[in-house]
C-alpha cells in the first residue's frame, strides 16, 4: 500500500525547494534521508510517496518545484513511469533515481522527459541539491526554447507548428471519443487598411488586441494559433454537433464589435470565418485546412463579418479560385485582358458624353471568364493592383484614338478598387496615363465604391483630393447599395454619382424604387451633383429618368458593352436624335 508523508514534517520555508519524492523501496529511501538530513535539509521540503497513483494525487493538489523518481514502482514501469508524471505535471523537472551510470542511458532519459538523472548510493546532499537547481534551470530553459518555437512572439499564440500538431491530437483523440473537433480559420476584414494607413505598429497592437478577445471566446482546453498576418485559426475539441462551433462563432463576432484605440484613432474590425468538422467534413489535416480557408472566403463574399459553414460544393469552387488566381498571375503579360465600353448618355439632349470602361479576361484554356469570378480573386490576392494600372493606361490611350477619329468630346470612367488606393501609388499612376496619353484630365472619370470611403476616410479623403486636383472627375458608384452616408457626400470631393441599377430595374411601377430615386435626384441636385442611371433596358425607365430630372444614363437600351472598334462604329453612327428616339436601334 501506498504511503506519503514529508521527510522532515512542517510547511516549506520561503526559500525551500519543494520536492515530491516518488521511490517504493525503504532503503534507498533512508539513503536519501540520511545525505539531506545531514547538509541539505534546511534548503530542501521533500514529501514522499511510493506510487505513480499517490504521486498522482499529490501532483492535482499541491504545487512542487522537482520531481525525484525511481523508474520501477509498484503501478509503473521503466519509460511509461516518465510518459505518464510529464502528462500529469509537464511543468516540473524530472530527476531519475537509477542504479546505472551511463551516459547512452542518461540521453535515452532525457529524449523521455527527464532533466537529469542520480546515481543510487553515490549521491551525497550537496549533489543532489545541485542536480535539483540544475534540472530546474533545464526545464525553465526547454521551456523557453520551446515557446520560442512553437508560440507567435508577437500574440503569444500558437504558431503554425504547434497548430498542427496541437490538431492532430486533437483529431486522435476524438476518433476515440467519438466527438468532432471544429477547425475555424479566421482573416480580419479591415486588417491592411490599418497597417498602410496608420503603420505597422499599428496594425502590430491590432493583432495582440485581437488574440486578446479571442481568449474571453473559448475553453482553456480549445486552441488558437496565428498563422501569421491576420490569420488565426481555433481548434475546438469534444463537440457533440456543429451548433457547438456556430456558439463559439458568434461569440467571436460579438467580442470584435467593439472598437479599438489605436493612434488615436477609433478603430472597427471585423473577421470572416470558415469552419469545418473532423471527421465529418475530412480525416486530413491538408484537407480541413483547404475546407475552412474555402469556407472562409465565402464568408467574405457574403459580405464580411460572418461565418460560414463548409459545404462539398466549396470544394470544387476552392479549386477553381486557386486555378483562376494561377492563370490571373499570367494574364497582364501575356496580353489576355481587354477592355468593352458601355455609352453614357445625357438624357436631355441624347448626346454620347462617354463610356464606362469594363474589364474582360479571355484565357486560351478557359475561355471568357466572368468578372464575378475573377475580380474578387484579383482582389483578395491583390494583382487588382496591376491589373487596375493596365485599365488605367488602355482607357487613356483609347480615349486618345477616339479624340483622333474626330470624338474629343468622349470621356471614359474607369472603376478604383480599395486595393488600389491602399498600395499608395494610385496617384502617380493616373497621372503618368495622363501624361503618356496626352489627354486631358477632364477626359477621364474615376468611379469610386462607398466601401473603399468606410476603409479609412482620412486616407481616402488625401487620395481623392490629389486626383481630383489632377483635373479628373470622381463618382460614387453603386449609391444606394451601401452604407450611403451623407457625410461622404459632403466630405470628399465627388463630381456625381451612379444610381445602381437594382433600383432602376423595377421603374416606373415600384414605389420603393421610384422614392429611392426620387430621393436621391433631389438630393444629388441640392449638393450640385450629377447622376448617372445604370442598367436602363426600356423606353418607359428613360422616359420616367427624364421626367424626375437624371442627367445622364446607360444600360442596354443604348447600346450593350463594346470593344473599342465597334465602339467606334457605334459612335459614327450615331446620333442624339436616333439615340433619344430609337435606344438600342442605334447600335
Amino acid at each position: 500500500m501506498s504511503t506519503s508523508g514529508s521527510l522532515f514534517g512542517g510547511i516549506p520555508l520561503r526559500d525551500q525547494l519543494h520536492v515530491l519524492l516518488l521511490e517504493d523501496n525503504p532503503g534507498d529511501v533512508m539513503l536519501i534521508r540520511s545525505v539531506v538530513e545531514d547538509q541539505a535539509h534546511k534548503l530542501l521540503w521533500i514529501e514522499h510517496v511510493t506510487s505513480l497513483a499517490a504521486a498522482t494525487d499529490k501532483l492535482q493538489r499541491v504545487h512542487f518545484d522537482a520531481i525525484i523518481t525511481d523508474l520501477h514502482l509498484p503501478d509503473s514501469d521503466g519509460t511509461d513511469t516518465l510518459r505518464e508524471l510529464t502528462t500529469i505535471a509537464p511543468d516540473v523537472p524530472l530527476i531519475v533515481l537509477t542504479h546505472c551510470d551511463d551516459d547512452p542511458f542518461a540521453l535515452e532519459l532525457l529524449k523521455h522527459g527527464a532533466q537529469d538523472y542520480l546515481v543510487k548510493g553515490q549521491s551525497d546532499g550537496p549533489l543532489i541539491l545541485k542536480t535539483i537547481r540544475y534540472a530546474i534551470e533545464r526545464k525553465e530553459s526547454d521551456q523557453h526554447f520551446a515557446f520560442l518555437s512553437h508560440y507567435d512572439k508577437l500574440t503569444g499564440l500558437a504558431n503554425r507548428e504547434l497548430f498542427r500538431d496541437r490538431l492532430h491530437q486533437a483529431m486522435s483523440r476524438a476518433e476515440r471519443a467519438g466527438k468532432l473537433v471544429a477547425l475555424l480559420f479566421l482573416d480580419l476584414d479591415r486588417f491592411k487598411s490599418v497597417n498602410d494607413t496608420l503603420g505597422h505598429l499599428a496594425g502590430d497592437e491590432l493583432l495582440v488586441e485581437v488574440a486578446s478577445r479571442l481568449k474571453t471566446c473559448v475553453r482553456k482546453t480549445d486552441t488558437i494559433a496565428r498563422l501569421g498576418g491576420d490569420e488565426f485559426t481555433v481548434i475546438l475539441e469534444g463537440l457533440d454537433a456543429p451548433v457547438d462551433a456556430e456558439i463559439v462563432c458568434r461569440k467571436i463576432i460579438k467580442s470584435l464589435e467593439a472598437p479599438l484605440m489605436l493612434r488615436n484613432h477609433e478603430i472597427y474590425v471585423t473577421t470572416s470565418i470558415g469552419v469545418t468538422f473532423f471527421p465529418s467534413d475530412d480525416v486530413d489535416l491538408n484537407g480541413l485546412l483547404r475546407n475552412a480557408d474555402a469556407a472562409m472566403y465565402r464568408a467574405k463574399e457574403e459580405g464580411r463579418n460572418k461565418f460560414h459553414l463548409f459545404t462539398a460544393d466549396l470544394s470544387a469552387r476552392a479549386v477553381k479560385r486557386m486555378g483562376i488566381e494561377s492563370a490571373l498571375r499570367h494574364a497582364v503579360e501575356r496580353q489576355e485582358f481587354f477592355l468593352v465600353y458601355q455609352p453614357k448618355i445625357s438624357v436631355l439632349s441624347g448626346e454620347v458624353l462617354g463610356a464606362e470602361a469594363l474589364l474582360r479576361w479571355e484565357n486560351p484554356q478557359r475561355g471568357l471568364v466572368s468578372p464575378v469570378d475573377f475580380i474578387p480573386v484579383a482582389e483578395e490576392t491583390g494583382l487588382i493592383v496591376p491589373i487596375g494600372e493596365w485599365v488605367l493606361r488602355r482607357a487613356c490611350a483609347d480615349i486618345r484614338k477616339w479624340h483622333a477619329a474626330g470624338f474629343d468630346h468622349v470621356s471614359v470612367a474607369v472603376n478604383l478598387s480599395a486595393r488600389q488606393f491602399r498600395h499608395g501609388e494610385l496617384v502617380d499612376v493616373v497621372r503618368q496615363a495622363l501624361q503618356e496619353s496626352g489627354i486631358a484630365p477632364r477626359q477621364l472619370e474615376l468611379e469610386i465604391t462607398e466601401s473603399l470611403l468606410m476603409d479609412d476616410t482620412e486616407a481616402s479623403q488625401i487620395a481623392l483630393s490629389e486626383l481630383k486636383a489632377l483635373g479628373t472627375a470622381i463618382y460614387l458608384d453603386d449609391f444606394g447599395t451601401g452604407y450611403s452616408s451623407l457625410a461622404y457626400l459632403k466630405k470628399f470631393p465627388l463630381d456625381g454619382l451612379k444610381i445602381d441599377r437594382s433600383f432602376i430595374h423595377d421603374l416606373p411601377g415600384d414605389p420603393d424604387d421610384e422614392a429611392i430615386t426620387h430621393a436621391i435626384l433631389a438630393l444629388s441636385q441640392a449638393l450640385r451633383l450629377r447622376v448617372v442611371a445604370e442598367g436602363v433596358e426600356n423606353e418607359a425607365q428613360l422616359e420616367f429618368l427624364r421626367r424626375a430630372g437624371c442627367n445622364d444614363v446607360q444600360g442596354y437600351f443604348f447600346s450593350k458593352p463594346l470593344v473599342f472598334d465597334k465602339f467606334l462604329e457605334w459612335l459614327q453612327r450615331s446620333t442624339p436624335s436616333r439615340l433619344g428616339r430609337a435606344g438600342n436601334q442605334g447600335w
